[in-house]
C-alpha cells in the first residue's frame, strides 16, 4: 500500500533539488560572464580577401558610377540581376 505523504515528501524534494541545480546554473552563468568582462580576449583581425578584379555599373541618366569587387561569376549575376530589378 502507499502513503500518500511519503511521494508528497518526494515531490518536495524533487522540486527543492531542481530550484537548486537551476540557481547552481545561473551563478555559474553569471560567473563566468564576470570572468569574460574582467579579461576579455584580444582577437586577431580578419583577413580581407583580395580581389584583383573590379565589376562596374554606371547609370547613364544621372552618371553615378558604383564599383564592387569581382568575386565570383555566381555574385556578380546576383548583383547585376538585383540592380536590373532596380532600375525597370
Amino acid at each position: 500500500m502507499r502513503t500518500y505523504s511519503q511521494s508528497w515528501h518526494q515531490a518536495k524534494n524533487a522540486k527543492k533539488r531542481k530550484e537548486s541545480l537551476l540557481r547552481r546554473s545561473r551563478l555559474g552563468v553569471l560567473a563566468r560572464e564576470r570572468k569574460r568582462i574582467a579579461n576579455p580576449i584580444e582577437r586577431e583581425t580578419k583577413l580581407l580577401r583580395y580581389c584583383p578584379l573590379e565589376l562596374g555599373v554606371r547609370n547613364k541618366h544621372t552618371g553615378e558610377t558604383a564599383w564592387i569587387d569581382f568575386r565570383s561569376v555566381r555574385d556578380a549575376t546576383r548583383r547585376l540581376t538585383i540592380i536590373q530589378k532596380f532600375y525597370h
